[in-house]
């Protein structure tokens, strides 16, 4: 397979860009990007994190077309809207950022983040009495913005911009809100397309776009529509509490993943 060339990729490239490119669509189109943290990662086994980054972003505004004509009006936009500015300011420092900042600590951070969200969702923190409830004890819904949505839209650009591995982040602020599965997925689509439309000028800024590069996502363009369309399908038919459980459990095996790789990097383990 490694004798194979096409647009000067090896098989041992094509065969891992299919792969993440499908996983991403499916994970965009049903499941709120949760699982997009390992698509560029695992892109990057076969190339160079920048050209991973790169092949990607094209194929993620495409996908992102798609989510947005299958969950139509669906979406929150206050919740959305509230993620603007947090996102460019994130976009702009992670592209300062993409060759000098340190991926390992940012990993560890972000992991953090996720952890306390999924303790707020588990209801850790209410029975620690680290959060506000009602006079019926129930959690209150908190409103968009705030300190929490600059933090995780922050985090949402540059993690964004750097690896495409906002995920985490999106999911992270998102179930805070206990939105359906419908909305929480429109939602999510409707931010990473806002997202994704501001890291364009910025990739052709720093170079990320030759015409190899854009060569590379044409060809894998079938295949994210694929996935995306699959995904979307996915969504469908699982039912909600389900879906949730799935989400929650993603976030809390990303976050793992993120302080394992995040420790040995610091580490110089890895």
């Amino acid at each position: 397979m490694s004798d194979f060339l096409l647009l000067g990729q090896n098989g041992h490239f094509w065969t891992l860009a299919l792969v993440a490119v499908l996983l991403m669509g499916v994970s965009k189109g049903g499941f709120g990007s949760g699982l997009n943290v390992v698509s560029t990662p695992l892109l990057a086994l076969a190339s160079s994190p920048a050209l991973a980054a790169a092949v990607m972003l094209p194929l993620l505004n495409a996908m992102d077309m798609l989510g947005l004509r299958a969950f139509w009006r669906q979406w929150d936009a206050p919740t959305a809207r509230s993620l603007v500015l947090p996102m460019l300011a994130g976009v702009i420092l992670g592209t300062l950022l993409f060759t000098v900042v340190d991926p390992d600590m940012l990993r560890i951070l972000l992991a953090l983040v996720c952890y306390y969200v999924l303790a707020h969702r588990w209801g850790i923190l209410q029975r620690l009495r680290l959060v506000a409830t009602d006079a019926d004890g129930r959690t209150q819904t908190p409103r968009p913005g705030g300190l929490v949505g600059w933090i995780l839209g922050g985090l949402l650009g540059i993690t964004s911009t750097i690896a495409h591995a906002g995920g985490p982040a999106a999911a992270a602020y998102l179930l805070r809100f206990n939105f359906d599965k419908t909305t929480f997925q429109a939602t999510t689509i409707l931010t990473f397309t806002i997202v994704n439309i501001i890291k364009l000028p910025f990739y052709f800024a720093i170079g990320q776009f030759p015409v190899s590069t854009l060569s590379l996502s044409l060809v894998l363009l079938p295949f994210a529509a694929a996935g995306m369309i699959l995904g979307v399908f996915l969504h469908r038919i699982v039912p909600q509490r389900p879906f949730f459980v799935l989400m929650e459990g993603a976030l809390f095996v990303t976050a793992s993943k993120l302080v394992w790789d995040g420790s040995r990097g610091l580490l110089g383990l890895a």
